[in-house]
């Protein structure tokens, strides 16, 4: 109900929450860029408050995938990523991030593979087609990501250093995803992780296990 959402916000900060989680997908027909919307999105922004944007395959809204699949291995495999992916989309065309420049959006649990060919695509198709969306989108789309967004990483994501080459490590966050049965071990994830100073320069441990999670929490 998005007339309750703006005094639900305002009652959790009574108790000190830094972070709120939303859902990705359409609710009775409106997306996240939805004028409805409109007031949530101020008052985080006013509140500093992150916003954690996360996808639940079975949870009876509209999901990518649901209406050409079955089986959980279809479903989950496309629904968090790809969910992730039409957020983003909704934010940036929407125009949300360029009217809350200090919103704080975090998309968490879908791992960071899908990101570098997002924005990839969302920059080329902004160049070709800016003249649509020019009166909410003011610059390119990585921009909007790279001014106030932030994506989790899984820990046994092979790609982890060449992404970091790609889109830096300042937006990066380590996610445990404890106790899903992802990561039904949660030491031998610890232990994957400290592994990535073999990888890795400490600088880059240092900003994705420290210092990004406490600017995305306001912390600092």
């Amino acid at each position: 109900d998005p007339e309750e959402m703006v005094p639900e916000l305002q009652r959790i900060v009574e108790f000190g929450w830094k972070a709120v989680f939303i859902r990705p997908n359409p609710v009775k027909g409106r997306i996240l860029s939805d004028p409805v919307y409109e007031p949530f999105w101020s008052e985080c922004e006013r509140l500093n408050v992150a916003v954690t944007v996360h996808e639940g395959t079975h949870s009876r809204l509209p999901t990518t995938g649901a209406d050409r699949f079955d089986s959980r291995f279809a479903l989950h495999a496309c629904s968090h990523p790809m969910e992730q992916m039409m957020a983003l989309l909704a934010l940036i065309e929407g125009g949300v991030l360029e009217r809350h420049p200090q919103l704080r959006v975090g998309f968490f649990e879908s791992g960071c593979g899908w990101l570098p060919y997002w924005l990839w695509r969302l920059d080329e198709e902004y160049e070709n087609l800016y003249y649509e969306v020019k009166d909410n989108v003011k610059m390119k789309p990585s921009e909007y990501f790279h001014r106030q967004c932030y994506t989790g990483f899984e820990v046994d994501e092979p790609y982890l250093a060449e992404l970091i080459e790609y889109i830096g490590a300042d937006k990066l966050l380590f996610g445990s995803d404890f106790p899903h049965m992802d990561h039904p071990n949660f030491i031998e994830s610890v232990d994957e992780t400290l592994a990535l100073r073999e990888k890795l320069p400490e600088d880059v441990i240092k900003k994705i296990l420290h210092d990004n999670p406490l600017r995305y929490y306001g912390l600092t």
